[in-house]
């Protein structure tokens, strides 16, 4: 019987997977300052990079909700995201914040982000690979 492994268990591939994540969510957040270029009083928004502790000690968990009634539904609330933040400094006339030219080249160093990410992630799995089928012919 073979055994399985699931690498997410791996400290070195669940902090690449969460930064990978991480990166989505920004081009997320990015698109959407795009999209809303010509949006009177918008202001443009961006993700707080997170720090290595956070890396290394996960994704925040929900925040329970209180029941003071027998009736009340339990849950768990959708937590804020403390990492948006509003990158704003100039505004056009009517109170939009957006530069197009910042947001593409953002965008631009996301994706490049990202590609060397999982350029990454893929380079360890061919590496994991290589050491276990050398391990298996021996």
């Amino acid at each position: 019987m073979i055994a399985r492994m699931d690498i997410g268990n791996i400290p070195l591939f669940a902090a690449i997977t969460r930064r990978m994540a991480w990166l989505g969510d920004r081009q997320t957040v990015l698109a959407e300052n795009v999209a809303n270029a010509n949006t009177p009083g918008y202001l443009e928004k961006d993700l707080k990079e997170p720090d290595f502790k956070t890396l290394v000690q996960g994704a925040p968990q929900g925040i329970q909700l209180a029941a003071t009634n027998p009736a009340h539904l339990s849950g768990t609330a959708i937590a804020p995201r403390p990492d948006l933040i509003e990158t704003t400094t100039d505004r056009t006339l009517n109170g939009n914040g957006v530069s197009i030219e910042a947001q593409m080249m953002k965008v631009s160093s996301n994706a490049a982000d990202y590609a060397l990410t999982a350029t990454l992630y893929k380079e360890h799995i061919a590496m994991l690979k290589t050491a276990l089928d050398n391990g298996s012919s021996g």
